[in-house]
Formats: structure tokens, C-alpha cells, sequence
């Protein structure tokens, strides 16, 4: 029986990344650079169409920079993954996401924010990391957080209960890609607060294959969260993503 259920096994050895650095040329003192890193593997394969992965990612956010300290992170947040993806005439997905935001080398009373939940999602790509290798994608996610009672290593705030994301791409010549991001959220608190975002980029790439080396320019026209708002805000940078193509 268990030969029986591993020949319909095999290991993948696909797997995907990206990293990027961005600035804000703004006065606002909570806005001056980011930097994200982000690793995925898949790593078991199911009749060619059901894969398990995981995935890590830190994204940290340097508030304003005082004296010889560069790139001085004031919080930073990290994320692990793990779920499964299908295969069809799209990509659907359903995976479990713990993630937590904490403030490095702070003494403030509120602490890490920790965040787990449930993520449904359909797109056209495997991964964000795969979207220079297409001529147009769509990825939309939902997703749910569980909390009830706040615990503080589950879910220490109310923040987020339903989060609707959508994001859509188009290549317009071969260096090209304009973009639109879009989110809404409902949080858990009582009454209800809304969020949202809607953020336009226009991303200059070199794609070799299964890597691109990539210069983004987005602009945060309507942005309300609880942690970060850069409504009107520009940000710019560079990144480098890579993948194994898909099988």
C-alpha cells in the first residue's frame, strides 16, 4: 500500500525567490527604504498536478536615520508558509501563513503583532516571482484570520479578519510591465474598520530565461491600513527575482 501511494509521489525540485530594495523620497519620518526577501520550494509533487511547498519571507522597513546608521530597521516582519497548489486551467492555492511584525531595538509598550491565517487564491502564474516570464497574470487571494480571543503568540491583534487581494500585470514591450494592485479589508474589531489600497507600478526588466533583474516605480494612490498608510507616496527601487520553470 505505501509503494503503491509513493508511486504516485516525486520530488519537484522546482522552486522560486526574489529580493528588492525600495526608497520613499518622502519627508514623512516613517517612510525611508524597505527591503524584502522572499524563498520558495516546492517540495512534493502529486500526479504532476498537486504540490506541497513552503515558503519564508522578511520584510523589513527603515523608519528615518539618524546619525552614522544606515539602513537601520525599525520594524520588521516575517512570514512562514505552508500549503499546497493545483494545477488546472489555473493555479489554485489553499495554505496556512504564520506572520509576525516586530520592532527592532525599540522600547515601545505594543510590541510584535502576530497574524496567522487562512489563504484561498486562484492566478494565472505559479508565484509572483514567475510574471516576466508572461505576457499578462492575475493573482487574487483571500484571505481569512481565525482570531477570537487574542492570544499573543496566535493572534495579537484585531487588525485583520477578511482581506480580499488582486493584483494584475501587463507587459507593454519587452522591457516593460505595468501593474495594478488592489486590496480591501474588514478588520475584527467591533465596529468593523475598513482598510484598503490601490497602488499602480511600472516595472523595467531584464529577463534571461529564469531570472530578471528588474527597477520598479509604484505610487500608493489610495492607501488605509493599521500598520502603514503611504497614501501619495512614491517608491522606487530594484530587485532581482529567480525561478525553476514549471514542469
Amino acid at each position: 500500500m505505501i509503494l503503491f501511494l509513493i508511486s504516485f509521489l516525486s520530488v519537484p525540485l522546482e522552486g522560486n525567490g526574489e529580493a528588492f530594495i525600495g526608497y520613499y523620497p518622502s519627508k514623512d519620518t516613517l517612510y525611508n527604504t524597505d527591503v524584502s526577501i522572499t524563498i520558495c520550494s516546492y517540495l512534493l509533487r502529486f500526479e504532476d498536478r498537486l504540490d506541497f511547498f513552503g515558503r519564508y519571507s522578511s520584510y523589513l522597513e527603515m523608519a528615518e536615520q539618524e546619525g552614522k546608521v544606515v539602513l537601520d530597521p525599525y520594524f520588521a516582519s516575517y512570514s512562514l508558509v505552508c500549503g499546497f497548489v493545483f494545477k488546472g486551467s489555473l493555479f489554485l492555492s489553499i495554505y496556512c501563513d504564520h506572520s509576525c511584525r516586530h520592532i527592532i531595538d525599540r522600547k515601545l509598550e505594543e510590541g510584535k503583532v502576530v497574524f496567522n491565517s487562512l489563504n484561498l487564491g486562484f492566478s494565472t502564474i505559479k508565484d509572483h516571482s514567475y510574471r516576466f516570464g508572461e505576457n499578462h497574470y492575475l493573482i487574487s487571494n483571500y484571505i481569512f484570520y481565525p482570531q477570537g480571543i487574542f492570544v499573543d503568540w496566535l493572534n495579537s491583534r484585531p487588525f485583520y479578519r477578511h482581506r480580499f487581494l488582486i493584483e494584475g500585470g501587463k507587459k507593454i514591450n519587452s522591457f516593460t510591465e505595468i501593474s495594478l494592485f488592489g486590496e480591501y479589508t474588514l478588520s475584527n474589531d467591533k465596529p468593523r474598520k475598513v482598510y484598503y489600497m490601490l497602488a499602480p507600478e511600472i516595472e523595467f526588466f531584464s529577463f534571461k530565461g529564469d531570472r530578471a533583474f528588474y527597477a520598479f516605480i509604484k505610487y500608493y494612490l489610495k492607501a488605509k491600513g493599521p500598520l502603514r498608510s503611504p497614501e501619495t507616496l512614491f517608491f522606487f527601487g530594484i530587485g532581482y527575482t529567480f525561478f525553476t520553470p514549471c514542469k
